[in-house]
């Protein structure tokens, strides 16, 4: 047998379905070798995958995982080919869309890692803070200013609308932050997303894209608050109280 047949010559997953097929380690680990590397034998696939999971199972364990669920899965999905004759793995066609969702899975798992270990020494009294910008190391910017003058805010980062409603379905937020002009999803569009998954949670919108009719679009969306970007440094202590404001605390309590 030359290999399991593929159900077409080309991926047409939905983003649901991507996600779904991504959602398990093993089967990230194997593309994300693949995308790296282009192919590989099941024999050093079996070998990663097993290290990475030293303490929870066996190489035996790990091949017939991989060679009975694991890959059809990639192969039905038009991800892989697999020559089980000759126990060769190739990837198809790991192209840009596929490579976004495959490092935004990888990110939440860390960032699941991270609450997990945060989760036994957090503060009732800390803020959880969702910060989603797309443009490149705002986010993490904004993150580590607010964090460094303000000890009891705890900011998560996404950097496009798609990654921060994966998270937000995943992890509790006291407030979140979003730009308004982004690719894909709009700020806007991110807001009706929440506003499913929680009718309730604080949304401010932080954009340089400032006009009133802007603000009067955000506001009839739903949106709590509107705070303009500026050059000056602090806007980040705007942003901070209008954040504070929206859930309830100030820096008194």
């Amino acid at each position: 047998m030359a290999g399991i047949p593929s159900s077409s010559g080309h991926s047409l997953l939905s983003s649901d379905e991507l996600f779904a097929v991504l959602s398990d380690s093993t089967r990230r680990t194997v593309l994300f070798h693949l995308r790296q590397h282009r192919a590989a034998r099941v024999s050093e696939l079996v070998d990663i995958v097993t290290e990475l999971n030293a303490e929870n199972t066996t190489p035996a364990r790990v091949h017939t995982a991989l060679v009975h669920a694991h890959l059809p899965q990639l192969v039905a999905s038009d991800l892989v080919t697999y020559d089980e004759d000759d126990g060769i793995v190739e990837a198809v066609d790991i192209h840009e869309e596929i490579g976004e969702w495959l490092d935004i899975a990888v990110r939440r798992e860390i960032r699941l890692g991270e609450t997990a270990e945060r989760a036994d020494s957090a503060d009732s009294d800390t803020v959880r803070l969702l910060v989603t910008d797309d443009e490149p190391g705002l986010p993490e910017t904004i993150a580590g200013h607010i964090e460094r003058e303000y000890p009891d805010i705890e900011v998560t980062t996404a950097t496009s609308a798609l990654e921060a409603i994966s998270v937000v379905r995943e992890e509790p937020f006291d407030c979140i932050v979003s730009d308004y002009q982004m690719p894909a999803i709009s700020g806007l569009d991110f807001l009706t997303a929440v506003r499913e998954e929680d009718a309730d949670i604080p949304f401010i919108v932080f954009t340089a894209k400032g006009s009133e009719e802007i603000a009067s679009k955000a506001i009839a969306t739903g949106v709590t608050d509107y705070v303009q970007k500026t050059p000056q440094s602090d806007q980040y202590k705007t942003l901070v109280d209008r954040v504070r404001r929206a859930i309830g605390t100030t820096d008194d309590e």
